[in-house]
């Protein structure tokens, strides 16, 4: 999976038999990612108006909400790209995502977990999400560049929505229990 994920970074388009690797790879990918994500010191620092999350509810958020994001993000992403018969189902697109997200989005974890501002990171995301269409459109003859971010982008919309509802359930659920940061 490594060399497929390094490759989509690069934008190095690659075809839907590349990405025949087992599908337990690309779950410790998403687990490994939601991990570094949960590392986030921001998530564990009190602030004005936001309770800050114990140690552990804030890598099981990482863990949860990473993966929550990314089958909401995926399953939207095939109903998307079957649309108009772009694609026949054929081919794994988790493998796909899972290696199209490793690369770019540990990359941002990794530098919101060492403190850069997010602001600084949002190229970064958005690169992200060009590495992702540009691995679809690869895959999928059918499908272009545009018509994959469009995809992309619609399936952020609910995947950002439940992660919002998880941090929101891993702040105040502790918080009532009386659970301290």
């Amino acid at each position: 999976m490594l060399m497929p994920a390094l490759r989509l970074f690069a934008l190095r388009g690659i075809s839907f038999d590349e990405y025949r690797f087992p599908r337990w790879q690309s779950a410790v990918a998403i687990l490994v990612l939601g991990i570094v994500i949960g590392l986030d010191p921001s998530l564990r620092t009190p602030r004005p108006g936001v309770l800050p999350m114990p140690f552990a509810v804030a890598l099981a958020y990482g863990v949860v909400s990473t993966a929550a994001g990314f089958l909401i993000v995926v399953t939207v992403l095939k109903w998307w790209l079957r649309r108009g018969q772009r694609w026949d189902g054929n081919g794994d697109l988790v493998n796909l995502s899972a290696a199209s997200w490793l690369v770019p989005d540990l990359l941002i974890a990794g530098l919101t977990t060492m403190g850069v501002p997010g602001l600084l990171t949002l190229p970064l995301w958005l690169y992200s999400a060009w590495v992702g269409a540009n691995a679809i459109a690869g895959a999928i003859p059918r499908v272009t560049l545009g018509y994959a971010i469009a995809g992309i982008a619609i399936g952020m919309i609910p995947a950002i929505l439940a992660m919002i509802l998880i941090a929101f359930a891993a702040t105040v659920v502790p918080a009532a229990l009386g659970f301290q940061a």
